[in-house]
């Protein structure tokens, strides 16, 4: 008896566990982004760019008012982490709109808009239901933080 509510207690916890990879899969760092001039990227390439780097990525959408209310806090947490690189990841309806929105959000770093959104094999790959999205990234490439909805300790503990 003992055994079967061990068991049974060990399959409910572990059936709780979330998904939390280390990596990208191929298919998500293939996704091709957009930048600033409207040249493709892939994810892979902004990862190599700043390879050796802690990194810290926000996924939002510039029409999205919890992401707009997410910029405040991402500020304070720029100005605590000045050291680490900042990617933000775009959802907006269209290319034009995210550009002609930019200018509106204060946060500083590298900008890129997901044309596919959260259809394409990145969306796919974060489980994209919801945004804004945080990430966390260590110097390797590993994924640290894998979900948070709101910079919170968990991003901070994981960036130090």
């Amino acid at each position: 008896m003992r055994f079967f509510v061990l068991s049974l207690v060990f399959l409910t916890l572990t059936s709780c566990a979330v998904f939390q990879p280390e990596n990208f899969t191929t298919e998500a760092l293939r996704e091709e982004l957009l930048t600033l001039d409207r040249n493709p990227i892939s994810l892979q390439e902004v990862l190599n760019k700043n390879k050796g780097k802690k990194k810290f990525i926000q996924v939002f959408a510039t029409y999205c008012p919890v992401s707009q209310d997410s910029f405040d806090d991402v500020l304070v947490f720029q100005k605590k982490n000045p050291k680490i690189e900042y990617i933000f990841l775009s959802v907006d309806h269209s290319y034009f709109d995210w550009k002609r929105e930019l200018e509106n959000i204060p946060v500083k770093g590298q900008h890129y808009y997901i044309p596919k959104k959260g259809e394409g094999a990145l969306g796919k790959f974060l489980k994209l239901k919801t945004i804004p999205r945080f990430l966390v990234l260590d110097e390797t490439g590993k994924i640290t933080v894998f979900k948070s909805s709101k910079v919170s300790e968990k991003l901070e503990n994981h960036v130090q």
